[in-house]
């Protein structure tokens, strides 16, 4: 039986604020967890910022299992894409991020290729609704995130997202 080395998985949501500040909560390590729950601890970016070729560490828990990821930034273009390699025991994820601006709204559409490790090849024609349910609540903890933050209350009410 063939076994599929990879799967691209998506999911987007519409968040009623700037691009600059949905940004600012995908990139700033005081945000993260907000928004990514798994994540237990996020180190601060380096001196400078992110920027093509930082690498971090990060550590997660999902499952009752910890364990460290290491991050690689591969594009970043602020406000409007950014772009990562993540390496974890469990897989290798491409993921990659774009923000479109829709009027008062931004658009984020998340798109990752997920490369399982060892035995997860097997599962990973099953897995692919998980993955991208997994992906598309993370981007409604962001929104949530987002819109409850001071920044964006300035909003017109008019202006808010609409729910999926």
């Amino acid at each position: 039986m063939f076994f599929p080395k990879d799967v691209r998985v998506s999911a987007n949501v519409e968040i009623a604020a700037s691009p600059e500040l949905v940004f600012s909560y995908m990139t700033n390590p005081e945000h993260i967890r907000r928004w990514q729950p798994d994540v237990t601890a996020s180190l601060p970016p380096p001196e400078g910022g992110l920027r093509v070729g930082t690498r971090f560490r990060t550590s997660v828990k999902e499952y009752g299992r910890r364990f460290d990821v290491e991050l690689l930034v591969t594009a970043i273009e602020m406000n409007e894409h950014v772009a990562y390699d993540m390496e974890s025991p469990v897989a290798s994820v491409q993921s990659e991020f774009r923000l479109v601006p829709r009027g008062n709204n931004t658009r984020v559409e998340h798109t990752a290729v997920v490369k399982p490790r060892a035995f997860g090849r097997v599962l990973l024609p099953f897995v692919r609704g998980f993955l991208e349910r997994k992906l598309q609540s993370r981007l409604i903890l962001l929104r949530e995130a987002v819109e409850s933050a001071p920044e964006a209350r300035t909003l017109s009410p008019f202006a808010r997202a609409a729910p999926l």
